[in-house]
Formats: C-alpha cells, sequence, structure tokens
C-alpha cells in the first residue's frame, strides 16, 4: 500500500480529513469487474481508459463486423464495487467480453477475449490481423 507522506497528511488534515487510506488500483480488487457503459448486445468491448473517441474509425469499423446492435462499451472496474463481476456478465446477455489490452490481473475467463490495444490496433498492421484472427470464430 502507498505511504501518505507528512506533508500530504497535514494538507489532508487541513481539509479536516484526520485518517486516510489510499484506495488499491485495480490490482487490488477481489473478482475482475467492468463498469458498463452503452449498449445493449452480446459483445461487450472493455479497456482500461475510458472511451474517449480518437479511435473511433478503427472501433466503427470493429462494431460494423461485430453487429453495431450487438456492440455495448465498458471500462474494467477499479474497486470491488465498480461495476458487474464478469460472472455475472452471462446474466446480462453478454456472451463475449472483447478486451483492448489485458484484463487487470491479466485474469482470464472463459468468455473474455484479449486482443492488442487499441494503440496497438491503430499503428500495427500484424495487430489488427491478431484482432480479426481472434473474432473470427464468432464473426460470419
Amino acid at each position: 500500500m502507498a505511504r501518505v507522506s507528512s506533508g500530504q497528511m497535514q494538507r489532508l488534515r487541513t481539509m479536516g480529513i484526520e485518517h486516510w487510506v489510499p484506495r488499491g488500483g485495480v490490482e487490488d480488487i477481489g473478482e475482475l469487474r467492468v463498469r458498463l457503459s452503452s449498449g445493449r448486445g452480446r459483445w461487450l468491448l472493455v479497456q482500461r481508459q475510458p472511451w474517449r473517441g480518437q479511435f473511433a474509425s478503427l472501433l466503427a469499423d470493429i462494431t460494423a463486423t461485430l453487429g453495431v446492435e450487438e456492440c455495448r462499451f465498458g471500462q474494467w472496474g477499479n474497486t470491488e464495487e465498480a461495476g458487474v463481476a464478469v460472472s455475472e456478465l452471462e446474466s446480462q446477455a453478454i456472451s463475449h467480453v472483447l478486451s483492448f489490452g489485458p484484463p487487470p490481473k491479466g485474469e482470464t475467463h472463459p468468455i473474455i477475449i484479449e486482443v492488442p490495444t487499441m494503440q496497438a490496433l491503430s499503428e500495427d498492421p500484424n495487430a489488427r490481423a491478431s484482432l480479426w484472427q481472434a473474432i473470427a470464430p464468432w464473426v460470419s
């Protein structure tokens, strides 16, 4: 756990905070969780960062391949309270989790399909080829 310096603790006390326990990152959570965003489909596209639109054209190609109506979006959770546990996603009608980059803690689950990050996909033709190979069994 990260330690709080005496200077940081003094600033916290000035704000009326007497006890401070830094929150753990994604690496400290129990079961892997996803914060669900938009969409209703059976494909859940997730990454560690929020979706900001910088890879909109590439994402449009991916969702068109999977079926726009079949895609929903999310972000890996970073606390035990954030989002839905991966083991509960099938009850949300999600059958595939397309993880752009490795899931937190390198966790695996039968519905998780790990592919390169969006940055790598935008820059590297080999990364794009591995994405298409990974989803090919489920795409007609």
